[in-house]
């Protein structure tokens, strides 16, 4: 069962909202934001889709999935972990929650009314464009996400999987094969039929749960 943990409200460090502000201005906003810290244990549903939209969570520690519904059962479509963001797509729409957000361990989110959202914005223009700059890469996630979907071959959707999930070394490290999978519509035993051809061809090398891109351009050549 979620808890509030009163006199405790904390952000993720560093914090996309208080890019390019002055220390002075970050402490400023930060009570401008009027924050509500809470725990969640392992299982706990932090989000319903249909809920009233109007907050913006950071997850400060733990880890949680994100589930599409509507279907015959719940698609996940992403798995977020400390110092991710979710709620900016219901935020400003008058909305409902468009997806499920359940905890997968015990975690403790912060979150912030849209009212008080608009508040720090006015007051501080670089965070609105901070803002604007966030859902922008997340309108580009979801484009590459739509092209995971679409993708006609196995060979495609591990493609785009490893280009959307590497880091900027180029590694990604795989923790849950089967949760990771789902995200693409993908079965285990095509994933690693690909896996290894990409491994014999050269374009990738793999230690362990960790995938290294060695040729990106080729990698990339698979989707065209």
């Amino acid at each position: 069962m979620n808890r509030t943990e009163p006199g405790i409200s904390l952000f993720p460090d560093p914090c996309f909202l208080f890019a390019g502000l002055t220390d002075g201005e970050t402490t400023a906003a930060r009570l401008l934001l009027s924050p509500e810290t809470r725990r969640y244990n392992a299982g706990d549903a932090v989000v319903r889709a249909g809920d009233s939209g109007g907050r913006l969570c950071f997850l400060l520690s733990g880890r949680v999935s994100v589930y599409r519904t509507g279907g015959e059962k719940p698609v996940m479509i992403n798995q977020l972990r400390a110092g991710d963001c979710f709620g900016a797509a219901s935020l400003f729409t008058d909305g409902p929650a468009p997806t499920d957000v359940v905890a997968e361990t015990d975690c403790r989110i912060t979150s912030v009314a849209g009212i008080a959202l608009s508040r720090l914005f006015t007051a501080y223009p670089k965070a609105a464009l901070n803002y604007i700059r966030f859902i922008s890469e997340k309108l580009v996630f979801l484009n590459r996400r739509v092209r995971d979907y679409s993708a006609a071959t196995s060979d495609e959707k591990t493609a785009c999987l490893l280009l959307n999930e590497a880091d900027e070394r180029g590694c990604v490290r795989i923790r849950n094969v089967t949760a990771l999978i789902k995200t693409i519509n993908l079965s285990r035993a095509s994933f690693y039929r690909s896996l290894n051809s990409f491994l014999t061809r050269g374009i990738i090398e793999k230690d362990g749960n960790i995938i290294t891109i060695k040729n990106s351009f080729e990698l990339k050549g698979i989707l065209s």
